[in-house]
């Protein structure tokens, strides 16, 4: 739940301002925004409208502006065809091709896994 404690501080209110308004205690709430515990179905309602925000924003599964964020999002049709491209390439080939992505993103990936 690490959107609980961006929103808190956004709000500039303390953990235990929080929990007093939804009635539990401010350690119940630290362990929710310290990703201990998890609230329940009833209580992640609350503290979305207490925030005025989605439940999907508070999971984590959309962004501020209802975008999807799921790591199962589909693949965009670009990187469908590049996939596609990597598939068919030799292992020298998927070398390269790791190591230029490399040098135009700045992510060092280890070139043992391609």
């Amino acid at each position: 739940m690490l959107k609980l404690r961006e929103l808190r501080i956004e709000k500039n209110v303390t953990q235990q301002e929080i929990a007093g308004k939804i009635g539990v205690s401010r350690q119940v709430y630290a362990n929710w925004e310290n990703g201990i515990n998890q609230p329940d179905l009833r209580m992640l309602i609350i503290l979305a409208d207490l925030f005025s925000v989605s439940t999907d924003y508070l999971l984590g599964r959309t962004d501020d502006f209802g975008n999807t964020v799921s790591p199962t999002s589909p693949l965009s049709d670009e990187e469908t065809e590049l996939l596609n491209m990597y598939r068919t390439m030799n292992q020298a080939q998927k070398v390269r091709l790791l190591g230029y992505g490399e040098g135009l993103s700045g992510i060092n990936i280890t070139k043992s896994k391609a």
